[in-house]
């Protein structure tokens, strides 16, 4: 079974209202699928919800596939009310391409997550400024996922379409700052190395979508409105 007829048969024609993505690392997020499994069995009205989970334990009151296609997950991020994601550069920027302010749960490496806490420093600084929503508790994600069922459009923001050369930039600087810093002097050289991976494919033309009429998508989705100087 191919993993295009195994995501339509999970789905059978659903568009999920919640979307989760742990993404495809071998460590396991069993943290993350803990916490909205137990939110979903505590809904009265449970909303439909899909969770890619990876290397991690499948969902008990949701959907479920482990892998599914870029393209896909993209077309399910558009399609949700909610979307949650690790906190990893690569899951937070592919929900902003499609115009959802993602709910971010960083991996922590005292849980063997992660490798190391790349994940929570990028977090906050998307957070910062205005580009996802940081999670580090259970509490939070139940806090989070309550409002954005209530108010979903506060959960959109406008897809962001932006010079991947000036973005890449900007970012550098930010990083740069926190590698810096010795209160953790390695922790966002792992993001930062994907940031530049990332903006290097753009640049290239390689393994890109075309854009869409609404402008849907773009490599690199951090534009100068959304990351200017404090």
């Amino acid at each position: 079974m191919t993993a295009l007829t195994l995501l339509q048969e999970t789905l059978d024609g659903v568009q999920p209202e919640i979307v989760v993505s742990v993404g495809t690392d071998l460590h396991l997020f069993n943290r993350l699928i803990d916490w909205v499994d137990d939110w979903l069995g505590s809904q009265e009205d449970r909303p439909t919800c899909l969770v890619q989970y990876g290397a991690s334990r499948a969902p008990r009151n949701a959907l479920g596939v482990s892998r599914m296609s870029r393209d896909e997950l993209l077309d399910l991020y558009a399609g949700a009310k909610v979307v949650v994601v690790q906190g990893g550069p690569g899951s937070i920027l592919d929900a902003r391409e499609v115009g959802a302010l993602p709910i971010a749960v960083p991996r922590w490496p005292e849980n063997q997550e992660v490798v190391d806490g790349h994940q929570i420093a990028f977090t906050e600084t998307m957070e910062r400024h205005g580009e996802a929503v940081a999670i580090h508790s259970e509490d939070q994600l139940r806090w989070s996922l309550d409002a954005a069922l209530e108010n979903p459009d506060c959960f959109r923001k406008a897809p962001r379409i932006s010079d991947p050369t000036n973005a890449t930039a900007f970012l550098e600087a930010e990083i740069e700052k926190l590698i810096n810093d010795p209160r953790n002097p390695q922790m966002l050289k792992k993001a930062w190395s994907m940031m530049r991976s990332r903006s290097s494919r753009a640049n290239e033309g390689r393994g890109s979508r075309a854009t869409n009429p609404a402008g849907k998508f773009v490599r690199t989705s951090i534009d100068n409105r959304g990351l200017q100087q404090p």
